[in-house]
């Protein structure tokens, strides 16, 4: 199941990637070149991982995020880099219950990405590109003493998205990010996906 689930979206990453840059040399004429920042928040995330305490794979929602971004832009195409971290918290404004009862486990992930965003329409992008990602596992026991174990699974895996433009500066995009190369031999699948508030600053333009 893994491994044709990751062939698929190894097809689907490939049509998606030549799809948009076979159709943006169709476009007119480049007007400017714009290079920028963007600071990103991504705000819901999905986990598909690996519980080491149970060796098993399993999924959780959680919330808050960080990230930011360099990018190059000209007409409807825009190239970024991408870094970001992300958690898995139970409260939407960041309210954590720190007792040091009973047994806790926590995942988060960390990624450094390339991606290509292509300009649909005037308020729609669709996002193809690649990233490197850690997937962070914790685990803490406090019924007998206090026992704690992290794992760092690190993976190559795919990023696709769909970014709604508010306007010039604000955004609201969709991000999924499933491993397609995993340095571990578990054959287990994973991936995050992130719902994200974006702010565009544009800081030279020619």
């Amino acid at each position: 199941m893994y491994y044709s689930t990751a062939l698929f979206m190894k097809l689907l990453f490939a049509f998606l990637f030549f799809f948009i840059v076979c159709f943006s040399y169709g476009q007119e004429k480049i007007k400017k070149d714009t290079i920028g920042i963007t600071f990103s928040f991504p705000w819901v995330n999905q986990y598909h991982y690996v519980d080491y305490q149970s060796i098993t794979s399993k999924q959780k929602w959680g919330f808050f995020g960080l990230g930011a971004a360099i990018y190059y832009k000209k007409d409807k195409n825009k190239i970024s880099l991408n870094f970001g971290y992300t958690e898995s918290l139970n409260s939407a404004i960041g309210l954590v219950n720190y007792a040091n009862a009973g047994v806790v486990s926590d995942i988060r992930s960390g990624y450094a990405e390339l991606i290509l965003h292509h300009q649909l329409c005037s308020q729609l992008n669709i996002i193809a590109g690649f990233n490197f990602s850690d997937y962070i596992f914790e685990f803490r026991d406090y019924t007998n003493g206090f026992y704690y174990f992290k794992k760092v699974d690190k993976t190559l895996g795919a990023t696709i998205g769909l970014e709604y433009r508010f306007n010039k500066y604000f955004s609201v995009a969709t991000f999924y990010r499933p491993a397609l190369a995993s340095f571990e031999t578990d054959g287990i699948y994973r991936h995050v996906i992130s719902v994200d508030m974006r702010i565009d600053w544009d800081v030279f333009k020619k």
